[in-house]
């Protein structure tokens, strides 16, 4: 595939997953999962996991996955595309929707349609983070790790990062007892 029809795919593949972006860009890794790996074969899962992972711990927003998507695809150039993109044509079109807001705060289909909201964002996070794992996953510690994480926040209000360094230690440890391999 020759740069620019690489270039205009991944154009064309954020630009349009940007305007489902409802809760957000985690609510869209299964999404861009789907295009970038299954569709387009611009990485495999493993890749793919490893990006939303480094996305999700590095300071700044988790958006950044979609800039080192564009940059390990297409160097530079991909990074600029995918990133303007996500961010440029969604801000206008939220702006614009805001405006129009403002109009008809008070209608009362509008409060439906927020209310309604609440439950797909959940469902579209949920989504997310089967995908992510599904890819990240390759053996028993992996999913017993995945499972007690899933497990520790949603029934305790622990800090994340409990959780995050757990999981590296116990990854660690299970990969130097040869339990576990690098992808």
């Amino acid at each position: 595939m020759k740069d620019d029809d690489v270039l205009t795919s991944l154009f064309s593949v954020f630009l349009l997953t940007a305007f489902f972006s409802i809760g957000g860009g985690s609510a869209l890794i299964p999404e861009f999962h789907r295009q970038i790996v299954d569709i387009h074969g611009f990485m495999d899962g493993p890749h793919f996991a490893k990006a939303v992972a480094l996305a999700q711990v590095a300071p700044g927003p988790n958006m950044m996955l979609v800039s080192l998507i564009g940059w390990q695809v297409a160097g530079l150039p991909g990074l600029l595309v995918t990133t303007f993109a996500i961010v440029v044509p969604p801000s206008l079109l939220a702006y614009a929707v805001w405006r129009g807001m403002e109009r008809v705060q008070d209608h009362p289909l509008l409060k439906i349609i927020k209310s309604a909201l609440g439950p797909v964002v959940i469902g579209l996070t949920l989504a997310s983070g089967i995908i992510t794992a599904q890819a990240a996953d390759h053996d028993a510690v992996g999913w017993a790790l995945t499972i007690a994480t899933a497990g520790l926040m949603t029934f305790t209000k622990r800090n994340p990062l409990w959780a995050i360094g757990a999981g590296a230690i116990v990854g660690i440890i299970a990969y130097r007892m040869g339990f576990m391999t690098l992808v």
